[in-house]
């Protein structure tokens, strides 16, 4: 695992931390401040997508779905590490071992694909989070499975902060949204496709305060959970 890089700041709750530069310049017990999606209602879309902020409506509507909450880092609780990407099934670093995240998900960054984990506990977290390293970091995460739905907590340690997220699958884009978040405990998103299947997703932050990851959900939503007619969506 990486050393803390040299730029270390001690600094009270309230201090943002955009100009640090990354999460490994980060000290332990700051800025934990929480807030709500004010993006997003329960669910929203068009007949291709519908986007969710409420965990419990996505999970009742998607059953089933393979959930990687990340715990098996080997990053100790309240501590950062930071190492090459992507992180998935075939990490072997001092991230994860070899064949600890479960197959069908990669999350990767976008340009120097340096990636951070930040253990329960580092700056306020409660889940395993993961994500670039890099504040200016512009995370992707594949699909290697077939996916129609996909659900994670958004984790902004720095502050209340926009993410853009774009959707791909084998057509091209499928859409666009924006969320909002400002916790780091992470506020819920989550997305169904009733068109086709979600091959990839990219997120980036304008601001470069640092988005991350926690507690994914990914997979095909089973017929009996979810039915289309005549363009209404029905739960069951």
């Amino acid at each position: 695992m990486k050393l803390f890089s040299l730029f270390l700041i001690v600094a009270f709750a309230s201090v943002a931390f955009a100009d640090a530069g990354s999460f490994t310049s980060m000290t332990s017990g700051v800025n934990t401040v929480s807030s709500t999606n004010a993006a997003l209602p329960a669910e929203t879309g068009t007949d291709a997508l519908s986007y969710y902020s409420d965990v419990s409506v996505f999970e009742a509507a998607h059953p089933g779905l393979t959930v990687e909450d990340f715990s098996s880092t080997l990053v100790a609780a309240g501590a950062v590490g930071s190492d090459t990407g992507p992180l998935d099934y075939y990490t072997n670093n001092s991230l994860f071992a070899l064949n600890t995240i479960t197959d069908g998900i990669s999350i990767s960054e976008q340009s120097d694909d340096l990636m951070v984990v930040l253990g329960i506990g580092f700056i306020g977290v409660t889940s395993v989070t993961v994500g670039p390293n890099s504040f200016a970091g512009n995370a992707r995460i594949d699909f290697t499975i077939p996916v129609d739905a996909f659900g994670v907590d958004i984790v902004t340690p720095n502050g209340a902060a926009q993410v853009d997220i774009e959707l791909f699958g084998a057509s091209g884009s499928l859409g666009t949204t924006t969320m909002t978040g400002g916790s780091a405990s992470g506020v819920f998103w989550g997305v169904y496709c009733d068109s086709e299947d979600i091959t990839y997703i990219l997120f980036q932050d304008p601001a470069d305060q640092g988005e991350l990851f926690a507690n994914a959900r990914f997979g095909v939503t089973t017929a009996l959970s979810r039915t289309t007619w005549a363009g209404i969506k029905t739960n069951f």
